[in-house]
């Protein structure tokens, strides 16, 4: 094997630093990353929920832990059909597999928690009331927050708490739902 001559290996050193992960994607993989991205997000903040509704004691009932479970399933399937349908090569692919993968699994945690989930107790619908509340305020300013307060406002109403509990569960759900009707007709109206 024959060494570098001197006169390259400036040149070798200098391409460590060239931008070339940049062009490791083909043209258009902007929506496969968007993708990718839209769901690990999905996964971080169902991941909060999945915390909230262990440490609230919901998961205590299993019917609950699998409708969650399966409710969790459904953008991964989306982001699955998509990816398919925009398949641009191995790279974007396994990215988007990979995200899917990771979010089947987290998706799978509350049928795990619910073997070792503690009791309700009688401050579970407030903490839940709150929570949704805290959310919906969070909502204001990233809107696809809303659709995770809403999410904790349902489950809060069908928990048993106390009228001022279910009314603060209702006037979030109400500011929510037309928040949400606020923003599709915005999107409609601007596409």
């Amino acid at each position: 094997m024959k060494p570098i001559p001197d006169s390259i290996k400036p040149l070798l050193f200098l391409s460590v630093f060239a931008p070339m992960p940049a062009l490791a994607f083909q043209s258009d993989t902007t929506n496969i990353l968007m993708l990718a991205i839209s769901l690990g997000g999905f996964c971080f903040f169902n991941l909060l929920l999945t915390g909230l509704f262990y440490f609230t004691g919901k998961y205590q009932s299993n019917r609950f832990a699998k409708l969650h479970t399966l409710i969790s399933f459904i953008p991964a399937v989306i982001t699955f059909v998509i990816a398919m349908v925009y398949i641009e090569g191995a790279g974007a692919i396994s990215l988007n597999l990979g995200v899917i993968i990771v979010s089947i699994a987290l998706s799978l945690l509350p049928i795990q928690l619910s073997h070792h989930a503690k009791a309700p107790t009688e401050k579970t619908p407030l903490i839940l009331a709150i929570v949704a509340l805290l959310m919906m305020l969070v909502g204001y300013y990233a809107a696809p927050l809303t659709i995770f307060a809403i999410a904790i406002a349902h489950v809060a109403v069908l928990s048993r708490g106390s009228i001022g509990v279910k009314l603060l569960s209702y006037a979030t759900l109400i500011a929510g739902y037309s928040y949400l009707g606020y923003w599709a007709y915005q999107i409609a109206l601007h596409s």
